[in-house]
């Protein structure tokens, strides 16, 4: 598409028109093409926003990453082109779609601690050189060393929740959420409750993942402990929140791991819902939390029959025509899927993390 014959206006209506999902997606990457051609350097910015936003919570996250560094090409050779958004937001865009980026490193094991150090080193300059996103680098740290350090990740943690927020910031639901969820993982169990309360009593403001993201972290740590009746609670409220989109992989895993051992029909649909999303995914920690999920689920099934009948997509390795599978097989397929995972997050992060997390995904009932 020529200059001349390029509307961004018009195209920006058209694109908000449609649902947030794969339609939009598909749309937006059209619409950056053609941005290119026609050299609208606002436009390929705006629309790579947009794009990596799409991704990030409707997509498959971390295909943010190659859309971080294209705009961040741009931005750095066009550095005005966003000056006309109010309130510093071209700054803030360039810094916010840049942490989306990197907060995905956590979840590809094939990306080495060497580089992300020289990617946090880069997002620190940025939040340095705009004032932008102090408290968000906290986080990153602390997300990425909880499956290395737990004590070293709870120092950053507290140095996250010390920091004043700004226009980078999460939600101040899903900043508890986080503070729950670093105090279970630091076995402080009293804290995790204190920040939860909020939460709990609906007095503090959600955006859409809070209300899935404690429950998770709960659910999570009761089944760790073998505490099935708590889980139950957590499992069914977070059940009828479970969306169909990349986004809820981890929670699906939770849910179907727990109702393995209290409703299994219940946790074979659960696991039916999220096989076509994990099928490719980039995102490798969604996929190891599902497949851990399907591992326990195949397993406990296991005990009482020895086939399965499912709807699975033609793309699952072990995909039979006749959609009657044998538990045994299934069980044991998704747990060396998921041990395979672990071993590559342990070995990038040098910590038994993944290894010791997988031997507790079985109750001792």
């Amino acid at each position: 598409m020529s200059a001349s014959t390029f509307d961004g206006e018009a195209m920006s209506i058209l694109l908000n028109m449609l649902p947030k999902g794969a339609e939009k997606i598909s749309a937006v990457k059209e619409y950056i093409k053609e941005a290119d051609e026609a050299k609208k350097t606002y436009y390929q910015l705006t629309w790579r926003y947009e794009h990596a936003y799409l991704e990030y919570f409707y997509g498959d996250p971390v295909k943010t990453m190659p859309i971080a560094s294209e705009f961040a090409q741009i931005y750095e050779a066009n550095p005005h082109a966003l000056d006309s958004v109010p309130d510093n937001g071209g700054a803030e865009s360039y810094v916010m779609i840049t942490q989306m980026g990197l907060d995905n490193v956590v979840a590809l094991p094939q990306i080495s601690m060497e580089e992300w150090e020289d990617m946090m080193e880069q997002f620190h300059a940025l939040v340095k050189r705009f004032n932008l996103g102090h408290k968000v680098y906290w986080w990153q740290l602390a997300r990425f060393w909880q499956y290395i350090d737990k004590e070293k990740a709870y120092q950053y943690f507290q140095r996250f929740w010390k920091t004043g927020r700004d226009g980078l910031s999460d939600c101040r639901a899903c900043e508890r959420c986080y503070a729950v969820h670093m105090s279970l993982l630091a076995g402080d169990r009293k804290a995790a409750d204190e920040y939860a309360k909020p939460l709990k009593a609906g007095r503090t403001n959600f955006c859409n993942d809070a209300p899935k993201l404690y429950r998770y972290y709960y659910l999570e740590d009761a089944l760790d402990r073998g505490d099935l009746k708590e889980a139950v609670t957590y499992a069914g409220q977070l059940s009828v929140k479970l969306e169909h989109r990349p986004h809820d992989l981890s929670f699906i895993g939770a849910v179907v791991r727990c109702f393995a051992y209290t409703d299994p029909d219940k946790a074979v649909k659960k696991f039916e819902s999220g096989m076509d999303l994990a099928l490719g995914l980039w995102d490798q920690i969604k996929v190891y939390d599902y497949f851990k999920g399907a591992y326990v689920c195949f397993h406990e099934l296991a005990r009482d029959r020895d086939t399965v009948i499912l709807d699975l997509p033609a793309e699952f390795p072990l995909y039979r025509k006749d959609g009657v599978y044998h538990c045994n097989e299934l069980w044991q397929w998704f747990y060396e899927q998921a041990e395979k995972i672990g071993e590559q997050f342990d070995k990038r992060n040098g910590s038994p993390y993944f290894k010791e997390n997988l031997a507790k995904a079985l109750l001792k009932l």
